[in-house]
């Protein structure tokens, strides 16, 4: 632990704007004022890009998608690079895993083994995928042949969040190089200094010059900027709902661009009657709730369990609760560190506030020491039971470690609990009773179900919701139609 926060004392942090393949200072000069959620030191100095800054990241995306530079180089070399780009991102994974961890306050452990590698595994399946998948072509007739083909969208702008900064980017930017379109990334203003440092990774495995830009700033500045401008062919988007719906308003403002958006979640995991182990329920669900202080947007905030078993699940997730208390990020045993921000941490102590002034019943685990030693920027897992199903915390995204439990009598009232929500991101059934799995997961209104399992997926399968969940998926071999578009070529050979 001391090793690593020597290390990140004398840390050089990238922050300025990456554009047209160099690091360069915002117009304005303006820039993020922020304090570490960690340990509260002065992380400041991130430009905050405005319309200039945007206009320059545009511009040279949009120059070099012209030039064909990038567009119209060969699969192999894209894959060459892009493979290069991950063995650099591998061979910086301290150092990456320390900036997400000094900026967000996730642990340390959470970035090194789990988070900062899935970005890289994800950046080499979709690089592998390349030359996997095929276009199409109709039957042909005697005199005729039409072929479907996915083409570049163009310049294409990314929005990522700050929950999983690398991870959320490199399933939207991986996929949108490789169909050759020019990227504009604007990073999360309380997560910005990772993603520069892939740029300059970027730069050094050999993609050309503003094919990969990234320009920092606030959502309402630089955010609206991206997904208003009009040389921009598609916006993509992780992050909240609201945002999410003001996104498709600035594509419909302008011109009409391509919109993907994951957006937020209230996601329901249902334990039946005939689940035969509740207590690996208990298990999945504290983990998945409390992991990451609850910042993931597909967390099961809402466990629907039948009324027999519920008394025995609160037990266990009582005992499980323990293992999820925060405790210092660069600790290396540490698996929970802190809420992102002061302010994220004041919305979701609001939030319980609210819980207990409805009258839910609330049960947390006793602080550890470090936790107590002074207020920190975290929130200890939080369990309520008796909740009233019209109530705050049961119907509104809280994205914290914030847990209702909810009770039932039949299969029918969990299914309709379960879809009585705006969103509608993921969700699970835990039974023994096959039929039951299969007819629940059916009626399920989610864009991922899982049966006995929660979270469980890889590169291979889509993520991505319905409802206000949003449009469109991130990973799989899918994700390369997002960054694309379908045109059909119709030949006749009888005018030839």
């Amino acid at each position: 632990m001391e090793r690593i926060k020597g290390k990140v004392n004398n840390l050089k942090i990238e922050k300025r704007a990456f554009i047209n393949g160099s690091f360069v200072k915002s117009v304005s000069g303006k820039i993020i004022r922020k304090e570490s959620p960690v340990d509260g030191r002065n992380i400041s100095g991130v430009c905050a890009c405005s319309a200039e800054d945007i206009n320059k990241a545009v511009a040279a995306a949009k120059r070099t998608f012209e030039s064909k530079v990038w567009r119209d180089k060969h699969p192999d070399e894209k894959k060459e690079v892009l493979f290069e780009l991950a063995l650099l991102m591998e061979k910086n994974r301290e150092k990456l895993a320390m900036l997400d961890t000094i900026e967000t306050g996730r642990a340390f452990r959470n970035y090194y083994y789990d988070s900062i590698p899935k970005a890289i595994q994800a950046l080499r399946y979709f690089t592998e995928s390349l030359d996997k998948y095929y276009d199409y072509a109709i039957p042909p007739r005697v005199d005729t042949l039409a072929t479907i083909t996915r083409e570049p969208l163009g310049v294409v702008g990314i929005i990522t969040p700050w929950n999983d900064p690398l991870v959320v980017s490199t399933w939207k930017f991986a996929p949108a190089l490789l169909m050759g379109n020019s990227v504009v990334i604007k990073p999360a203003e309380q997560s910005s200094f990772s993603i520069l440092e892939v740029a300059k990774l970027a730069k050094k495995a050999g993609i050309p010059d503003g094919v990969f830009n990234v320009v920092p700033g606030y959502g309402e500045i630089a955010g609206k900027e991206l997904a208003l401008h009009r040389d921009v062919a598609g916006i993509f988007f992780t992050g909240s709902s609201e945002t999410g719906k003001l996104i498709l308003q600035y594509a419909g403002q302008s011109n009409m661009k391509k919109v993907g958006l994951e957006c937020g979640g209230k996601s329901p995991f249902i334990i039946s009657k005939n689940c035969k182990n509740v207590k690996k329920a208990a298990d999945v669900l504290a983990k998945n709730i409390f992991y990451n202080q609850g910042q993931i947007c597909s967390a099961p905030s809402r466990v629907i369990v039948h009324n027999d078993l519920k008394a025995r699940l609160i037990d266990y997730l009582k005992s499980e609760s323990i293992k999820y208390i925060p405790d210092d990020p660069f600790d290396v045993n540490s698996e929970v560190g802190c809420v992102v921000s002061k302010e994220q941490q004041d919305k979701i102590e609001n939030y319980i506030k609210q819980g207990i002034k409805s009258g839910a019943t609330l049960m947390t685990p006793t602080p550890n020491n470090w936790f107590s030693a002074k207020k920190r920027t975290a929130v200890l897992p939080s369990i309520f039971t008796d909740v009233k199903l019209e109530s705050s915390i049961v119907k509104e995204e809280i994205f914290g470690p914030v847990l209702v439990v909810i009770g039932f009598d039949t299969i029918k009232e969990a299914i309709d609990i379960a879809n009585n929500s705006k969103y509608g991101l993921a969700a699970s059934i835990w039974t023994s009773d096959l039929n039951e799995a299969y007819h629940v997961s059916r009626e399920l209104r989610a864009g991922i179900v899982h049966i006995n399992s929660y979270g469980d997926d890889d590169n291979t399968a889509p993520f991505g919701g319905i409802k206000e969940s949003g449009i469109g998926k991130d990973k799989s071999i899918f994700a390369f139609d997002e960054y694309s578009s379908l045109k059909t070529t119709w030949i006749n050979f009888d005018n030839i």
